[in-house]
């Protein structure tokens, strides 16, 4: 199972808030802070809880609804999700694998995983079973050669959950080359659609594939990093060790 960072330990001056974290499911987090908390002392509870915790409480409060999405019981679950927990160098990976490929990795705790997941489970009408087989095994190997900048093509095989048209937009991310990147306006083009390019940054962020569907090597026309799910502090790591300019305090 994915890791939920503990709150053991943490000040008790905020054993209200605490509490409504460790047993609600907040859709609406800030409301909450801001029920429970003046406005500085929401604020001191963020700062506090990110040095404390290691995380942002929105992160933990995606990570509790993950949670419960991969422990549920699906009564039109005719199929078996393989599903591991991978740690990385920039964070833990959740990886789940339908009966052809990987069709979803993406870091714990990052926005749209709850619809990512669901997105996945009703797709493929599975649930999630962690385990480990040769594909969890041989992803592990890949992801960890490729944080030590020995590997640029991976061989996982991949099952593509999507639209036909995002599928073609993640196909053509598949086509960038380690260490290099293009533009919505640059991909749009490749797929034979210039005017397309909202379309294009919509069906990348519909990507739920990380790092094996390189959408981090897409950027900003004026060469800003713009939109990525993980974080941007993620996609600048990633393009900087693909470009041979890894920080070692990032890894």
């Amino acid at each position: 199972m994915i890791t939920l960072p503990s709150l053991n330990g943490f000040s008790s001056k905020w054993d209200e808030i605490r509490e409504r974290l460790e047993t609600d499911f907040p859709t609406d987090l800030e409301t909450l802070m801001y029920e429970c908390l003046t406005e500085h002392e929401a604020k001191q509870f963020e700062q506090d809880f990110i040095d404390r915790i290691g995380c942002t409480p929105e992160e933990y409060v995606r990570i509790r609804r993950a949670i419960r999405l991969l422990e549920a019981r699906y009564l039109d679950s005719l199929n078996e999700l393989t599903t591991a927990a991978i740690a990385t160098p920039l964070g833990e990976m959740l990886a789940v694998f339908g009966s052809r490929g990987l069709c979803l990795l993406e870091f714990v705790g990052q926005k749209h995983m709850e619809q990512e997941i669901t997105a996945v489970q009703k797709a493929l009408r599975g649930r999630f079973v962690f385990r480990e087989d040769e594909r969890t095994q041989l992803l592990r190997q890949e992801l960890d050669l490729y944080f030590k900048c020995r590997l640029k093509i991976f061989s996982t095989p991949l099952e593509q959950i999507g639209t036909e048209f995002q599928k073609q937009a993640w196909d053509a991310l598949l086509a960038i080359p380690y260490g290099e990147t293009r533009s919505y306006k640059e991909q749009a083009q490749r797929l034979g659609n210039p005017k397309a390019v909202r379309a294009v940054a919509a069906a990348n962020g519909q990507n739920k594939v990380s790092i094996l569907i390189p959408c981090h090597r897409v950027i900003g026309s004026d060469g800003k990093l713009t939109g990525y799910a993980g974080g941007l502090n993620r996609k600048q790591s990633l393009l900087a060790l693909e470009r041979g300019e890894v920080q070692t305090a990032l890894f």
